[in-house]
């Protein structure tokens, strides 16, 4: 009797675990990938890097950096309110991720953010959605 209710326990608790993995099929790298084609074609951006990470159940992380093609603050807030909701609407249906996400200037001496537009939360996947009224 013990043996089945270690063995049960055990399988219990690898379904639990498994569940707080991405979703099946669906690898960091694609997950960054997808994020960098989303923003990749708007005008003035010149390059993006972007990083996903998955902490094994502990929760996930990502970076969304676009370099743009000019070092003007305007023309980079622009890239940004276009940039913002095409990533929050690539990311439908991928688990919570925590996304940073900026508007880096050609010179790399200024950059903007998700908070140059009044955005204050916590930088979830929930919370852009929240504020773009997604």
């Amino acid at each position: 009797m013990r043996k089945i209710f270690t063995v049960l326990t055990a399988g219990l608790l690898a379904m639990i675990l498994a569940g707080c993995g991405a979703t099946p099929g669906t690898s960091d790298s694609e997950y960054a990938a997808k994020y960098k084609a989303a923003v990749e074609p708007l005008a003035h951006v010149a390059t993006v890097d972007a990083s996903y990470k998955s902490a094994g159940g502990m929760g996930r992380s990502g970076d969304v950096f676009l370099h743009a093609d000019t070092s003007d603050r305007e023309t980079m807030l622009d890239v940004l309110r276009e940039a913002f909701p095409a990533l929050v609407d690539s990311a439908a249906g991928d688990p919570e991720v925590n996304l940073a996400i900026q508007v880096i200037s050609a010179d790399g001496a200024s950059a903007v953010s998700p908070t140059d537009l009044g955005y204050s939360g916590t930088g979830s996947l929930t919370s852009y959605r929240q504020f773009l009224g997604k």
